[in-house]
């Protein structure tokens, strides 16, 4: 059985996929403060509370990771850097284990199963925590020389010197603005006061002007960081996912103004965006299928 596990700053939820189905899920909070081998065993249980045999599994993680599987940096859960965790998995689980960034996953899910099928070449966007991004051109996972294409999140928008500091270390990225720490800063700014993005949707739907003022915010900077993507790779669609892309419609007005006021030429700023068909499964589901992906393959093989 396929197992796609999305291992998310806020929660980690494990599946079993079939032919882009989950057939069966678990989801548990992140013990993101508790260590990274704290993290790893509430995968592992995770899986095994799953209840099925996994031929193979795959994880897609909100960060960086080499071709061997080991973690280079993640920016919003502490502790991971150096650790070589599809080694570490495929020990705990005795199967083959391949690890991606989790906007590169929910690219491929999307890609094979979802909003993404009806186009060659499509950039994803996934909003939650922090941002990611996938690349897809002639319906080929891009992933880059060092497995890091689309980190769309750490564009830099805001060169001035008090530009809002990011988690990865720099200051003025676009994750730094439309993550989720972002927005709650916003919000704060305006006069408002939330702890989490769905009471600032709600306020929103309510007319409130605070709330209002975040998705436009939200909008305009994803629109100049899509402009910038835009120009340079000439893409046929943009595909949102995450849990904050469920609050598309309070932010698509400032979105689509950006692009098509800001793009080089009209036809660039003419781009779909389109909702993930996937949802909040695109990260699993993709993460399942990566095994199939590899000419070199980016996993560990549990020792006898």
């Amino acid at each position: 059985m396929k197992i796609g596990i999305d291992f998310g700053g806020t929660r980690i939820k494990v599946a079993a996929v079939e032919e882009g189905e989950i057939v069966r899920a678990v989801k548990v909070d992140t013990p993101r403060d508790q260590g990274a081998e704290v993290v790893v065993d509430t995968i592992v249980e995770a899986v095994r509370e799953l209840g099925v045999e996994p031929t193979t599994v795959g994880l897609a993680i909100p960060g960086h990771v080499d071709s061997l599987g080991m973690i280079w940096r993640l920016p919003n859960v502490p502790g991971f850097a150096g650790l070589k965790i599809a080694e570490r998995l495929g020990h705990e689980l005795g199967c083959r284990v391949d690890v991606e960034n989790d906007g590169t996953a929910a690219a491929l899910g999307e890609n094979l199963w979802g909003r993404g099928r009806g186009f060659e070449t499509f950039l994803m966007v996934t909003l939650g925590t922090g941002v990611g991004g996938g690349l897809i051109v002639n319906n080929t996972l891009v992933r880059g020389t060092h497995g890091f294409t689309a980190e769309i999140g750490h564009m830099r928008i805001d060169r001035s010197e008090d530009a809002w500091p990011c988690a990865c270390g720099q200051r003025g990225c676009v994750e730094a603005y439309a993550g989720t720490q972002g927005l709650l800063r916003k919000f704060r700014e305006l006069g408002g006061e939330a702890t989490r993005i769905r009471e600032i949707a709600e306020a929103a739907r309510q007319r409130e002007p605070a709330a209002l003022g975040v998705f436009e915010h939200l909008g305009t900077t994803l629109g100049l960081m899509i402009v910038n993507v835009q120009n340079l790779l000439d893409l046929e669609a943009v595909v949102f996912s995450g849990g904050v892309s469920g609050s598309f419609d309070l932010f698509e007005p400032s979105l689509r103004d950006t692009i098509r006021a800001r793009c080089y030429a009209p036809p660039l700023g003419q781009i779909p965006l389109l909702l993930s068909r996937l949802g909040s499964r695109a990260g699993q589901v993709g993460a399942a299928y990566l095994s199939s992906l590899r000419k070199i393959p980016k996993s560990v093989v549990a020792s006898e």
